[in-house]
């Protein structure tokens, strides 16, 4: 058993599970967001509306299914994409949450979304180089 332990985590098995969940996260946003379509997403405590409010609720799906792809094939442009992510949106939490007040949900979802980069983090050298094409000029 703990061989086989062993082997899961040293293949990134657990990484490429979690980009299943944020290709099905993805999805779920989609679903969401074609169901109530007069939500207006809060970005920074702010909401948009037309052409914008549509921009800012749609990337975020394709945010998840981008990250979710590059978490199964474990590329190392995922991770980055996933920090930054990280980084943007707890960002835009804390100022929403300056702006309207503390909400427990919101600091439920900060702590929890942290907790989660941190173990990304941990996970690291599990994400490989993207390949790169070189041409060969004769």
């Amino acid at each position: 058993m703990r061989k086989q332990f062993r082997k899961f985590f040293t293949n990134g098995r657990d990484i490429r599970i979690l980009g299943v969940l944020f290709v099905i996260s993805g999805t779920i946003d989609l679903f969401w967001i074609m169901s109530y379509p007069d939500y207006a997403l809060k970005v920074y405590g702010t909401t948009f509306d037309g052409w914008r409010g549509a921009f800012v609720k749609y990337q975020h799906p394709m945010i998840h299914w981008a990250i979710g792809y590059g978490f199964w094939y474990r590329q190392r442009w995922a991770y980055w994409a996933y920090l930054a992510y990280l980084m943007l949106a707890c960002l835009s939490e804390i100022t929403t949450q300056m702006l309207e007040g503390y909400h427990p949900t919101r600091m439920t979802m900060i702590i929890v979304s942290l907790l989660f980069g941190a173990y990304i983090i941990s996970r690291r050298n599990v994400f490989q180089a993207s390949k790169t094409v070189t041409a060969n000029i004769a």
